[in-house]
């Protein structure tokens, strides 16, 4: 790990080191118009499963693709139906927990509730996506109006684990005092889906936590490793992290601790991934008012992680993915900064390895900075990166990216600057409740 101890003023500079060439290969396209919220997953067997969601008469249609040797091959649907919550950053799955058992989830709204009041819908299949059957809900709070969302589906000891968001105990603060049976606060749970379907008892991971962040879920050898962004009283809003060993959940431990002081949610969600005992985690913050991407390598399953480096301190707009290249190098994507007079952002790549050594920012495509692209995906095969998006309102529609390891340059050893502590205006894309 002592390598992996930066000095504060050694931070990559994007600005200097983006790429001028676009690497783009758009696959042929497996989804419908208006097709959205793409969500990439690995199966067993190292292919890629895809899944999205596409209108349908009046509702949605939950649908999955199998990649296999580079092309889009099996196709199939989950399950459709009428009053979903279709939201740009809290957006359905489908997860192979091994060969033949898969769960997916998506969020239905509550009969008369209001905007935010709806619920997680679970389905598994036991042969692999051919058939699917409905069971119920992973939260125990039947009829109870709340958010339940920001679902992470993982393997977890032969068995279908998944963490959430739940709003059941959130109260406005000027109504906590009619509500004194309520913490007031959202909470991040988790259970466990067996193969028949039935679902364990809930168990509260953090009893405080950011409203409308997604949460994200890596596997180690030790067990799982969970990553979301906390919050405190005092609207402090950084990550956090925390381990699951033989059932149980460690106590959370702070991811960054930049101390974010922001009134609403950012609704930039953080993510990790593991590789045997190596994990690697990035995030967004703006902090001080200086919106930035950041990373962290653990070599101890997560127990530990070394300080954070930049990778993109030029106002980026987050919405991170993050893949293992090798035993030695991760890749980040991005959004960065939104252009002032055309709203777009690139969709941008970076590799850094566990000595610190980063290379050149690549913009993979250009697209609208909005709500309307969703939180982009990324998965790593064996001839490079995979990306999927959603392309622009109105029309929508997945689309993919391949780009190829050759088209990434070489790393380079992270160079000592003179951090400026520029102050950039930030405008969260906050959930919009009260806080």
């Amino acid at each position: 790990m002592a390598s992996l101890t930066f000095s504060e003023v050694q931070r990559s500079n994007a600005r200097q080191s983006f790429s001028t060439q676009q690497w783009q290969s758009i696959t042929p396209s497996i989804t419908a118009a208006g097709s959205r919220l793409p969500r990439l997953m690995k199966l067993p067997n190292k292919d890629l499963l895809l899944s999205w969601v596409e209108p349908k008469g009046e509702g949605y249609v939950l649908k999955f693709s199998v990649m296999h040797e580079g092309k889009w091959r099996e196709s199939g649907e989950v399950v459709q139906g009428l009053n979903w919550f279709v939201n740009w950053a809290d957006y359905p799955s489908v997860v192979a927990i091994d060969e033949k058992f898969w769960v997916a989830h998506w969020l239905a709204k509550q009969k008369g509730g209001k905007t935010f009041d709806y619920d997680i819908a679970l389905a598994i299949s036991n042969d692999a996506g051919l058939t699917w059957r409905e069971i119920g809900h992973p939260h125990q709070d039947k009829g109870v109006a709340a958010e339940h969302g920001f679902v992470t589906i993982f393997a977890d000891a032969g068995e279908a684990g998944i963490v959430w968001l739940d709003g059941r105990n959130y109260v406005k603060k000027e109504d906590k005092v009619r509500y004194p049976e309520k913490s007031g606060n959202f909470n991040l749970r988790y259970t466990r889906i067996h193969h028949d379907g039935t679902i364990e008892s809930e168990q509260v991971l953090d009893d405080n936590t950011c409203t409308c962040c997604w949460t994200s879920v890596a596997t180690t050898p030790k067990g799982a490793i969970a990553a979301w962004r906390g919050r405190t009283n005092d609207e402090i809003r950084d990550n956090r992290v925390a381990l699951l060993n033989n059932g149980q959940w460690s106590k959370p431990k702070d991811l960054g601790a930049e101390h974010w002081h922001i009134e609403g949610c950012p609704v930039n969600g953080p993510t990790v991934v593991a590789r045997e005992n190596q994990v690697a985690a990035a995030w967004f913050t703006a902090e001080g008012e200086r919106p930035r991407v950041r990373l962290a390598f653990s070599m101890d399953g997560g127990e530990t992680f070394a300080k954070p480096i930049e990778i993109d301190d030029d106002a980026p707009l987050g919405r991170i993915g993050l893949v293992w290249k090798d035993s030695r190098t991760a890749v980040v994507s991005w959004m960065t900064a939104a252009d002032p007079v055309t709203k777009r952002s690139n969709l941008a790549l970076r590799t850094i390895d566990v000595d610190g050594n980063v290379g050149a920012v690549t913009r993979v495509v250009e697209f609208s900075s909005g709500r309307d692209t969703g939180v982009p995906q990324i998965a790593a095969v064996d001839q490079g990166v995979l990306l999927a998006w959603t392309d622009s309102a109105p029309n929508f529609g997945v689309r993919n990216a391949l780009v190829d390891w050759a088209q990434f340059q070489p790393a380079s050893a992270l160079k000592l600057t003179t951090f400026t502590n520029k102050t950039v205006p930030f405008i969260a894309a906050i959930c919009g409740r009260d806080h």
